[in-house]
């Protein structure tokens, strides 16, 4: 009887600890950066900066193509990263330590919170080395050169990693359900945009890219992916992978947990 009732509490204790993976998907729309087939981009006489959206916590970064024959100079010092009025700099005037027998490591990862604020995570880790390591200080450009008909990529700070709740909007959609919100450009609860500054010649040009959240979709794991068959330039290697229905350059996602324990709807 007691190994019985032993069984029975193990059971009970596991499927409250049973864990359940959703997405929040979430869908921006531009009036600045223009959509061609799976590319997002903005184009002038001098240069052409793409973006890429798609990752978790979103991509707020850019690359910088040069289109001239001169080489262009982008000013990090005048650039910024603007989201809901809140301004971030691109320049931050960090010291990155390298060497080849040992690292001290230091990460900094940026985010953007539905408090109105980035929020900061980081994490050092030292070793001891010996009096035979030599490193390498690098000390963070103001100004990046970009030569003729090349490419410089600056990734720097994710948009948002915080679950946006809304009672139109169901927390723990069930299987084959999603739950959907959409919005415009005035309510949108993400607003954001690159203020570049690029100099070519004697002349300095800014460029405003603006986003703003025009949708939100949560959907369960089982439902977020397809299967396809596992391809490469048309020759079939055998077996199928998983691919993300929502995939997108002007869409990026947020994952996030369920427990037995949790009983929020929205």
């Amino acid at each position: 009887m007691k190994k019985a009732i032993s069984i029975c509490v193990l059971a009970l204790l596991c499927s409250c600890n049973t864990v359940k993976t959703y997405y929040q998907v979430y869908n921006t729309e531009s009036e600045t950066v223009k959509s061609s087939g799976n590319s997002i981009f903005f184009e002038d006489a001098n240069c052409i900066i793409s973006y890429n959206l798609w990752s978790e916590n979103g991509n707020a970064g850019f690359s910088f193509y040069n289109k001239t024959e001169e080489v262009i100079y982008l000013q990090l010092d005048q650039s910024f990263y603007v989201i809901n009025g809140n301004a971030y700099d691109y320049y931050q005037n960090r010291v990155f330590i390298s060497s080849s027998n040992s690292a001290t490591v230091s990460s900094n990862t940026s985010g953007y919170s539905l408090l109105g604020r980035l929020s900061y995570t980081s994490l050092n880790s030292k070793t001891v080395t010996s009096h035979q390591s030599k490193g390498l200080e690098i000390t963070e450009a103001k100004v990046i050169a970009i030569p003729s008909k090349t490419t410089k990529s600056i990734s720097e700070f994710n948009i948002n990693e915080t679950i946006f709740r809304d009672c139109d909007l169901l927390r723990f959609p069930s299987s084959k359900q999603v739950s959907q919100k959409s919005f415009n450009k005035e309510n949108s609860p993400l607003k954001f945009y690159n203020s570049i500054s690029y100099k070519i010649g004697d002349k300095i040009n800014k460029v405003k890219n603006d986003f703003y959240v025009s949708g939100i979709t949560n959907i369960a794991s089982s439902d977020a992916f397809k299967q396809e068959k596992n391809a490469f330039c048309n020759q079939k290697g055998g077996g199928t992978i998983d691919v993300f229905k929502e995939i997108a350059p002007n869409k990026f996602y947020i994952i996030y947990t369920k427990t037995q324990a949790d009983t929020w709807k929205y």
